[in-house]
């Protein structure tokens, strides 16, 4: 299952909270089965492309983080995926 998780961070967030949630990162690390992150260059948030056999790596995650973040994850299909089921979709 591949997903793309956008995540925000906290508005207002104090030195003292961002640099908690920078702990929990290096405690952590990358989720497990992300394939790339990229963090916005306005300072707002990212965003986490990972593939996983089940849902449970992306929830243990978002509870890890979820007092510093808001996050949004949405499951991904490639173009040759889903192009047989449009095109069976319109007959």
């Amino acid at each position: 299952m591949l997903t793309l998780t956008t995540y925000k961070f906290k508005e207002f967030a104090s030195k003292e909270e961002t640099a908690k949630l920078m702990e929990l990162f290096a405690e952590h690390g990358a989720a497990e089965g992300t394939i790339s992150h990229y963090v916005f260059a306005d300072r707002s948030g990212g965003i986490v492309i990972a593939e996983n056999d089940s849902a449970m790596p992306g929830y243990e995650t978002s509870l890890t983080y979820s007092e510093y973040l808001t996050m949004e994850t949405k499951v991904m299909l490639s173009i040759e995926e889903a192009v047989p089921a449009i095109l069976a979709s319109l007959v």
